[in-house]
């Protein structure tokens, strides 16, 4: 074996493989689709592991791949703005104390249409990288259905109308019955008074 063969080996072993005592990690979600409607908030969340000698140098971010846009960034070594897109500036909150745990959680609120995308998370941590990708679907608000609203106000009109009929009728025919018993009545007087003799004529 050469020397410049040698040479190279050393450069991708030291370049590509961890340093003595480093434990590779793999970032992972519960979730590769979320599903949210308009105005309302949603939670991304992302998961790794974490030990003792991975913990002093720590590097999150987590992006919108389409449009590109940078969600959220946290340096443990600098204390940079971490929402630097004013897109999601003041509508999108991650917790720091959690990422150094391993869980990585960006709030979304207010959730918009065109929040709608595959965001990415990358987390570094001594020379190690790995990433995940999940995609968040946002729809709009489904209006409430008109024949729902409006049946119970029709069957309410309904019945309304009903009893008015119902009354209607009811006082028609008692109107009815009162006129036929007092025309009944009157007819009944008439024939029992009696005649009286004719005058007679000279």
């Amino acid at each position: 074996m050469s020397v410049w063969t040698a040479g190279l080996l050393l450069m991708v072993t030291v370049v590509f493989c961890p340093s003595r005592g480093q434990t590779l990690f793999t970032v992972s979600g519960p979730q590769d689709v979320y599903q949210a409607e308009e105005h309302s908030n949603i939670t991304l969340t992302w998961l790794f592991s974490v030990t003792a000698d991975m913990s002093d140098s720590l590097y999150i971010k987590v992006r919108c791949e389409k449009p590109f846009r940078s969600v959220y960034r946290y340096n443990s070594r600098s204390k940079a703005e971490p929402y630097q897109d004013e897109f999601y500036r003041g509508r999108v909150l991650c917790d720091p104390e959690l990422a150094r745990k391993g869980r990585i959680e960006c709030v979304f609120t207010d959730l918009r249409l065109n929040d709608t995308g595959t965001y990415r998370c990358v987390v570094e941590m001594n020379r190690n990288r790995s990433s995940k990708l999940c995609h968040l679907n946002v729809t709009g608000v489904q209006p409430v259905s008109e024949t729902l609203e409006t049946k119970p106000e029709r069957r309410r009109i309904g019945l309304y109308s009903g009893f008015v009929l119902f009354t209607l009728v009811v006082f028609s025919l008692t109107i009815c019955y009162f006129t036929v018993c007092r025309e009944t009545s009157v007819l009944n007087v008439d024939v029992s008074q009696p005649v009286g003799p004719k005058e007679i004529v000279d």
